[in-house]
């Protein structure tokens, strides 16, 4: 595993670049849709939450960023073929892509595996693994039309301790970084394009406070200590860095 990028990046990092980003409408994927709007990214926010969406809409209007977009989907919900049409939904309302963040995350009660069901498996799974892989694969016509592509997932170091009691949750969170490798294995000698993982560790979000209520959120690292990663790998700073997990 690569070390977190610790230096900040340029204000003009990611002008006239178009990034979809998953799971915007709280935590990470929220904060990091500000921070790549500061940036100069032109962002596409996608969460379950059409109100919070909204939300973070106005905050990056407030800042006179560049107007960002919204694409309601719910990823646990959604069928092959709105998956499908989401080339042709981008190309009408925003016209090009460079990058996909994907940040949304789908986490069961923990406990041990034999008390999980059928719906519990369906719902990691697709939120975890089949989304971002199909969110990619309908990003591809994007990244070729935009000349160039970078898609970074967001997994969790459980995904490789695979500790007691994490269940369904690590398990698709590994499934997660083997298709990280595939994928970037089969873009190598076809198309520019690359992705990466960035595993934060523990840090001060929603989702933590979810699986470690009784923590002292305050002694842990901040959200904002993974943006100069996540910001150097959706720049042109990174085009040669594929299949790499950060953390």
């Amino acid at each position: 595993m690569k070390p977190l990028i610790q230096s900040p990046l340029e204000k003009t990092a990611l002008v006239d670049k178009t990034i979809l980003i998953t799971g915007a409408s709280s935590g990470l994927g929220r904060t990091l849709a500000y921070e790549c709007a500061n940036h100069g990214a032109t962002v596409i926010l996608n969460g379950t939450n059409i109100d919070a969406l909204n939300q973070t809409y106005d905050h990056i209007m407030s800042m006179d960023n560049p107007e960002p977009a919204i694409l309601e989907l719910d990823l646990r919900k959604g069928e092959e073929h709105e998956f499908k049409a989401i080339t042709n939904v981008i190309q009408a309302n925003v016209g090009e892509l460079h990058g996909l963040i994907h940040c949304a995350t789908h986490i069961s009660e923990l406990g041990s595996i034999r008390h999980l069901r059928l719906t519990d498996w369906q719902d990691l799974m697709k939120v975890n693994v089949i989304a971002p892989a199909l969110l990619t694969q309908s990003c591809e016509p994007l990244f070729e039309a935009s000349g160039s592509g970078s898609v970074i997932l967001t997994s969790d170091s459980h995904a490789t301790t695979l500790d007691a009691y994490w269940g369904g949750y690590a398990i698709s969170k590994s499934a997660l970084n083997a298709y990280a490798t595939l994928q970037s294995n089969e873009w190598k000698n076809e198309k520019p394009f690359r992705i990466n993982v960035v595993t934060p560790g523990p840090i001060n979000s929603p989702l933590r406070s979810k699986t470690h209520p009784g923590e002292e959120r305050n002694q842990l690292r901040s959200m904002e200590s993974l943006f100069p990663t996540y910001l150097y790998l959706m720049s042109d700073l990174s085009v040669e860095i594929s299949g790499e997990n950060f953390g």
